[in-house]
């Protein structure tokens, strides 16, 4: 009777482990799915942050060499800060770039979004250790010197 019932145990143990597998590949495909679609979206907020190619270093000679500070607000006197958001996509390439904050005369923002589109491909930012779809803000600096 002993070996009866162990053999019996051993068929409901594998037959039990049978349908948990099948309910935990199902669960599996769902939230692989769940993920993928996740991944999809544009993030406000990542493990890493998108980064200009060669790091801070490399932005600052970009800036140097590209950024002209508008006659306009030269000729008026405006300085600020111009704050430009961006979405980096998982490719690294930018697009829905807007100015959300700064001086709204002189052509700082315009300026601001002009450099953006100009600065070409980003590193994309990471999530999970995935590239992911995510915004970027980035402030801009204008200031004139006196003399």
């Amino acid at each position: 009777m002993k070996i009866i019932f162990i053999i019996s145990m051993v068929v409901f143990a594998s037959t039990a482990k049978a349908q948990d597998s099948t309910k935990t590949s199902s669960s599996k495909d769902t939230l692989k799915k769940s993920m993928e679609e996740e991944y999809d979206k544009t993030f406000t907020k990542t493990e890493i942050e998108a980064a200009y190619p060669g790091g801070q270093a490399a932005w600052m000679r970009f800036l140097t060499k590209n950024l002209r500070y508008p006659d306009n607000a030269i000729n008026n006197e405006i300085q600020g800060v111009v704050y430009i958001q961006f979405i980096v996509d998982k490719d690294g390439s930018v697009s829905d770039i807007s100015a959300v904050s700064g001086p709204t005369n002189g052509g700082l923002r315009q300026e601001g979004i002009r450099l953006i589109k100009l600065s070409g491909k980003w590193v994309p930012a990471i999530q999970n250790g995935r590239q992911v779809k995510a915004y970027k803000k980035v402030p801009f600096t204008f200031k004139l010197s006196k003399g």
